[in-house]
C-alpha cells in the first residue's frame, strides 16, 4: 500500500514543519543529537527573522516611493511659496530694523535649504539669494565647487590615486563617472596589497611546522566537505525522484510536487543542508526515527555543516540593508533606517506630513488680513530659539573651557 505522502492532518504538518531529533520512552538525546536540534531551531529562527527583516526594508521602501518622496517635493513647493511671501514682507520695510534682521535670518535659511535641495534653482530664487548674501549665486557655487574639487583630489591624492576633476562640474554625471573610476582604482590597489600579504602569510605557514591539533583540525575539515558534497548530492537525487510532477497522474498532486520542485532546486543550488533535510523529513515515513538513527560521526560532521550555514545566515541577516534594491534608503538616512527600517520610515512620514501642514498653515495666516502679526509671532519665535542656541552653545564652551582648565 501506498504512503500518502500528502497528508495534511494537523498533526503530520506539526510534525514536519520542525527537523528535530525526538527519542522514545526513557531515552535520553546524547550531546551531539541536543546541539542538532539546538543548531536546528537556530536556523529555523534565522530565516524567519530574515524574512521578517527583508518584509520590514520592502514595506519601507514603498512608502519611501509612494509617501515620502512625493511629500518631500510638496514641501519644496510650499516653503518655495513661503520664501515670496516673506520676501515680500522683507522688501517692504514694514518691520523694525531688528525684526527685518531676523526675518532675513530666516530668508536665508529657507533659500539656502531650496538650493540645497535642487540642482536648477529659477532665476528669482538666486536673485532673491544675491540680495540676501551680497554675492551673487553663480560666485558662491563656483566657490563652493572648487572647494569640494580640492578636497576629493586630496583625498585621493593621499591614497596615491590619481584623479582630474578640473573640468567638470560637481553636478554632472561625468564627475560621479570619475569619482566611480578612481574608487575602482583605490579598490583595486586595496586588493592587490591585500593579496600581496596573505601570499606572504601563506609562505609564512608553509615554513611554519604544523601541530598535531592542527592536522586533525584539517582532517576534520577535509572529512566535512567530502561529507557535505556527497550528503547534498545523495538528498537531491533521492528527492528530485519522489518530486519530480512528470511521474504524476494526479493534476493536484503535480502542481504540489512541481512547487516542491522548486523548493529542491533551489536548496541544492544554494548548498542548502538544513532545508535539503527538512524537504527530506517531509517524505521519508517515521522522519524522527530517520534522525535518530544518525551515527554519531555523521551527526558529527552534519554539526559542523549546520553550523557554519547558521553562520552564513547570521551574516546575512545583518548585511539585508546592503541589498541593491535598499540603497536609496541608505543613502537617504544611513544606519538608523538598519534596526527597524518600517517604523522609522513611517515617522519620517508623520514628521514631513507635520511639517508640510505646518507650512501650509504659515502660508494662510500670512496672506490673511492679519499677516504682519502673524509674522511678528513667528519672528518672536525665532529670536527665542536662537537665543536659546546661543545659551546652549555657551554653556557647552563653557564646561569645554573648564575641562580643559582643569585638565592643565
Amino acid at each position: 500500500m501506498q504512503q500518502n505522502i500528502f497528508s495534511d492532518t494537523a498533526a503530520h504538518h506539526k510534525k514536519n514543519t520542525s527537523l528535530t531529533i525526538n527519542k522514545t520512552g526513557k531515552e535520553k538525546l546524547t550531546k551531539n543529537q541536543e546541539a542538532f536540534n539546538k543548531l536546528t531551531a537556530r536556523i529555523e529562527k534565522l530565516h524567519k527573522e530574515i524574512e521578517k527583516k527583508e518584509t520590514q526594508f520592502e514595506a519601507a521602501l514603498s512608502i519611501y516611493s509612494t509617501a515620502i518622496h512625493p511629500l518631500r517635493k510638496e514641501i519644496l513647493i510650499l516653503t518655495r511659496k513661503l520664501v515670496d511671501q516673506l520676501w515680500q514682507v522683507y522688501k517692504s520695510k514694514q518691520l523694525s530694523k531688528q525684526d527685518l534682521r531676523h526675518l532675513k535670518a530666516i530668508l536665508q535659511e529657507n533659500v539656502e535649504s531650496l538650493l540645497q535641495s535642487t540642482n536648477k534653482p529659477d532665476e528669482e530664487l538666486k536673485a532673491i539669494f544675491g540680495e540676501l548674501e551680497g554675492e551673487s549665486y553663480e560666485s558662491v557655487r563656483q566657490r563652493e565647487e572648487a572647494m569640494m574639487k580640492q578636497e576629493v583630489k586630496e583625498m585621493f591624492d593621499n591614497m596615491n590615486v590619481d584623479i582630474d576633476l578640473s573640468d567638470v562640474d560637481i553636478n554632472d554625471k561625468i564627475f560621479a563617472e570619475k569619482i566611480a573610476d578612481a574608487n575602482e582604482k583605490m579598490r583595486e590597489k586595496l586588493e592587490r596589497e591585500q593579496e600581496k600579504r596573505q601570499q606572504q602569510n601563506n609562505r609564512q605557514q608553509r615554513v611554519t611546522k604544523k601541530t598535531t591539533k592542527q592536522l586533525e583540525a584539517e582532517k576534520m575539515q577535509q572529512a566535512v566537505d567530502e561529507m557535505k558534497h556527497k550528503n547534498i548530492n545523495t538528498i537531491y537525487r533521492q528527492l528530485a525522484k519522489l518530486f519530480h510532477p512528470d511521474l504524476e497522474q494526479d493534476e493536484e498532486r503535480r502542481i504540489e510536487k512541481g512547487e516542491l520542485m522548486k523548493q529542491l532546486t533551489a536548496a541544492y543550488e544554494a548548498k542548502n543542508l538544513h532545508a535539503l533535510l527538512s524537504l527530506e523529513l517531509k517524505w521519508i515515513h517515521k522522519e524522527n526515527d530517520h534522525l535518530a538513527s544518525l551515527t554519531e560521526e555523521k551527526l558529527g560532521i552534519y554539526l559542523q555543516i549546520l553550523k557554519e550555514q547558521a553562520a552564513e545566515l547570521e551574516m546575512n541577516k545583518y548585511k539585508i540593508f546592503q541589498k541593491p534594491q535598499y540603497a536609496i534608503l541608505m543613502e537617504d538616512f544611513g544606519y538608523p533606517v538598519v534596526s527597524q527600517p518600517l517604523l522609522f520610515i513611517k515617522k519620517e512620514q508623520l514628521n514631513l506630513e507635520a511639517e508640510a501642514n505646518s507650512i501650509k498653515t504659515d502660508l494662510q495666516r500670512y496672506q490673511s488680513e492679519h499677516g504682519h502679526r502673524y509674522i511678528k509671532q513667528m519672528i518672536r519665535a525665532w529670536k527665542e530659539r536662537d537665543n536659546d542656541q546661543e545659551d546652549s552653545d555657551a554653556l557647552f564652551d563653557s564646561i569645554m573651557w573648564s575641562n580643559g582648565r582643569g585638565g592643565h
